[in-house]
């Protein structure tokens, strides 16, 4: 009997074993950049104005919310494996509104953010992203007069 537990044993170690070998293999040729976080952050540099917006994803709707002059809100999530991430927002304020894209999972937009890490300023005249590459905002989108 001793002898059996002892067979059942190895068997049982050696199914483990091949599993992380197997396991092993099939991670190894992913990408390390499938499994980072990647970050979103919304500045407001509208003086004396909140900033009203409402971002979300095809999985994720990440409600209204109000920021204040000089405020920041930041929001981060990790990149699907077998499909294209894409958030977008729409601003609005008392005159104003824009839609668009605040991250895509795509190496030309995220070389726009300078990687992983997209930051969006709303001032009168625009939207403007932060290109860390040149180390400067860009402007990207203008507001939409609302009628």
């Amino acid at each position: 009997m001793r002898k059996m537990n002892q067979m059942i044993i190895a068997k049982l170690y050696s199914f483990v074993f091949i599993l992380l070998l197997a396991f092993g293999q099939s991670t190894s040729s992913m990408s390390t950049n499938d499994f980072l976080t990647r970050f979103v952050r919304i500045v407001n540099h509208l003086i004396n104005h909140p900033l009203t917006y409402h971002c979300k994803s095809a999985d994720d709707d990440l409600g209204i919310r109000t920021l204040q002059p000089n405020g920041e809100w930041e929001f981060s999530f990790d990149a699907a494996t077998f499909k294209i991430t894409d958030f977008y927002c729409y601003f609005f304020n008392e005159h104003f509104y824009a839609t668009f894209d605040v991250y895509v999972e795509d190496s030309k937009f995220e070389d726009k953010c300078g990687g992983d890490h997209c930051i969006w300023t709303a001032q009168y005249d625009g939207f403007y992203l932060y290109n860390t590459d040149l180390g400067q905002n860009v402007k990207m989108h203008n507001w939409t007069t609302q009628y």
